[in-house]
């Protein structure tokens, strides 16, 4: 593994480098597709990105989309990024998709 990633295992508030984090997405096996509810199916092929960013005036973490408009539930600010983490896997747990990778 690379310095600039780490695995889900490691814990999200670990070293964190930059203000620019990417989640890396896997939908399940069973029932993924009918249950990722307004995420954009293009997460899972590469395509488009997930990103938590810290706004640099604040210190407040958000989730914002490469490409497109973030759903409503996703548009929330957090204190930290292991906030924001615990929130996105839970949401994302509810939708039966897994964080593979969290690129920092």
């Amino acid at each position: 593994m690379d310095a600039t990633s780490r695995t889900i295992s490691e814990g999200p508030q670990t070293n964190i480098r930059k203000t620019d984090i990417i989640f890396e997405l896997k939908p399940r096996e069973k029932g993924a597709l009918s249950s990722t509810g307004l995420l954009d199916k293009r997460l899972f092929t590469g395509h488009n990105k997930l990103h938590a960013i810290m706004n640099n005036q604040n210190c407040l973490w958000r989730l914002k989309y490469d490409q497109g408009i973030t759903p409503l539930i996703l548009q929330q600010q957090f204190t930290s990024f292991s906030k924001l983490h615990t929130f996105i896997k839970n949401y994302l747990n509810n939708r039966n998709v897994d964080i593979v990778e969290i690129k920092d």
